[in-house]
């Protein structure tokens, strides 16, 4: 728990920062941990139940090397068109592997019910790098006609190519001997054209060995696609990135307050102690013992406090409802009533007082009888705790319709002013700051010389800690400090070598100093339930 007062002085490193970065993370995935770890499960969950569920398919590849050119360019002497451009060589024989045509002959073939076009979508034709080879990839849900349909369209490929190379050598050969009729007889013209057509005639044997089949297609033994623990992986991977982005929108959309350095940075005002969430028991026996110890911070703050500043009266007050001042009040009140100092706890919330809840108290009027009816107060003051006579205690009494005129008029101040008279300090529990102009009244008294904040992390916003700071700032009692509620208990100091603190009845000895123990729990009788923090 950071002490009142303490200041970084200077830059902090680069390296700290970054440290602080990574600590800050780990500190919000802690908090939205159950989030983060839903996300994480769902993405896995949904890459295996895809997986599962997927038809499987299987993809078999056969491969199929060709020759540039065509034999009739080859018999007549003729540089192939195109000759200079590879590329394009290899994208016109991938085009014509994957044509209508060569599909045609596959339906063909495999006797198949199946239209050319509908084959044409179960297989893909890729030319290798940097060769004259062709792969084509058929992809099935049966691993056997995968591979039978991937070899029937290397085979029909082959097959287009050797029709259109013998319709190639009889188109040549039908145009050479046109060419030669026409020409007189033993002319060197005629005879270089006779022994072309000779050599035509020669490449009918040898046509279509310009493609073969240099790879057939096997029934693939495992279905394409990613293997399990891949997919878990993938997921994994998924679900961490897609965790993180939703933790951190969510940090970004949540406006509460979260550490103390958040509280003391909207407020600007330093945090005198915190008190864990132990302290609001709902055993009815008031706070622990571990959790009195930081009421007793609290009390040593202001005692340094009071050096400079006068602290015989000092409201207690929150910016919203909820955030533990009433708590607050009376644990602070009882652990100074526990050094011998008189201490009077006066309740000025009148529109939802909650000491009756606290404690098991007579209708003695309270504070409206004192106001109203001009009772004296020493009749009116209750002891709650037996146990502790030096604490006495004004309830709110029955409810007035008119609560911010009463505490702003002239008997609110004599009665405060007299309070302080009766003893050494005076701690208020005042409404909260937001909802009602109670506090505000309050806040222009001149019997009250000191505000102490109760701020709850994880339960008050941005936004209404501004507002009350705002309304602190336009009035003239300067607040104190901070004392911060609702921290968890582990994040606090223990003090376990003193289990066994606080088994003797607490006492108040003559010269002022705090027993060395306080009362055990069950002694407190007068207690009533506490669920939540006031």
């Amino acid at each position: 728990m950071l002490g009142a007062g303490q200041v970084n002085v200077g830059g902090a490193p680069e390296g700290s920062r970054e440290n602080e970065g990574i600590l800050g993370l780990l500190k919000v995935l802690r908090r939205r941990w159950l989030i983060a770890t839903s996300v994480v499960i769902c993405c896995v969950a949904i890459a295996v139940i895809h997986q599962k569920t997927t038809a499987k398919s299987y993809a078999a590849t056969a491969s199929v090397a060709f020759q540039s050119g065509t034999l009739t360019d080859s018999a007549l002497q003729v540089t192939p068109t195109g000759g200079s451009e590879p590329q394009r060589e290899v994208d016109t024989e991938v085009l014509i592997a994957h044509s209508p045509e060569v599909a045609e002959g596959v339906r063909r073939e495999l006797k198949t019910p199946a239209s050319a076009e509908a084959l044409l979508r179960l297989v893909q034709v890729e030319a290798a790098p940097n060769t004259d080879v062709l792969n084509m990839v058929a992809t099935t849900g049966n691993a056997a006609e995968s591979a039978k349909l991937a070899n029937a369209f290397a085979t029909q490929y082959i097959a287009f190519r050797t029709k259109s190379e013998l319709e190639s050598i009889e188109a040549a050969s039908s145009k050479l001997q046109q060419q030669i009729s026409v020409l007189p007889a033993k002319s060197l013209e005629r005879t270089t054209l006779e022994a072309s057509l000779q050599r035509l005639s020669g490449l009918r044997a040898v046509a279509g060995s310009g493609a073969n089949i240099i790879g057939r297609a096997s029934a693939p033994t495992a279905p394409t696609g990613k293997s399990l623990s891949t997919t878990v992986l993938l997921g994994l991977i998924a679900g961490i990135a897609l965790a993180l982005s939703c933790v951190l929108l969510i940090e970004a959309l949540d406006r509460r307050i979260r550490t103390l350095e958040e509280c003391e940075g909207e407020y600007r005002l330093p945090a005198l102690a915190s008190v864990p969430q132990s302290a609001f028991r709902a055993d009815g026996k008031g706070a622990s013992n571990e959790a009195l110890e930081s009421f007793r911070v609290l009390r040593s703050a202001l005692d340094f406090a009071a050096v400079t500043r006068r602290l015989d009266t000092l409201l207690v007050t929150s910016a919203i409802a909820g955030e533990g001042k009433t708590t607050t009040a009376i644990e602070l009140a009882r652990v100074i009533a526990l050094t011998g100092r008189k201490v009077v706890l006066l309740e000025l919330d009148l529109r939802r007082p909650t000491f009756q809840q606290h404690f098991k108290l007579a209708d003695s009027g309270g504070l409206a009888a004192a106001l109203t009816e001009a009772v004296a107060l020493p009749e009116l003051l209750v002891q709650p705790i037996e146990e502790l006579p030096q604490l006495s205690m004004l309830p709110a009494g029955r409810l007035p319709h008119n609560p911010s005129e009463l505490l702003s008029s002239e008997s609110m101040v004599r009665v405060i002013s007299e309070l302080a008279h009766r003893s050494e300090i005076v701690i208020i529990d005042a409404p909260p700051l937001n909802p009602v102009a109670d506090t505000q009244v309050l806040l222009n008294n001149p019997a009250i010389h000191a505000t102490l904040v109760v701020a709850r992390v994880n339960h008050v916003k941005r936004d209404q800690v501004r507002r009350a700071k705002g309304i602190l700032t336009r009035h003239m009692i300067e607040p104190v400090g901070l004392v911060l509620t609702g921290v968890s208990d582990e994040d606090l100091y223990g003090y376990g070598a003193y289990d066994g603190y606080g088994s003797v009845p607490a006492t108040v000895v003559p010269d002022g100093a705090e027993a060395a123990a306080v009362e055990p729990p069950g002694k407190r009788a007068s207690t009533a339930k506490r669920l939540q923090p006031s």
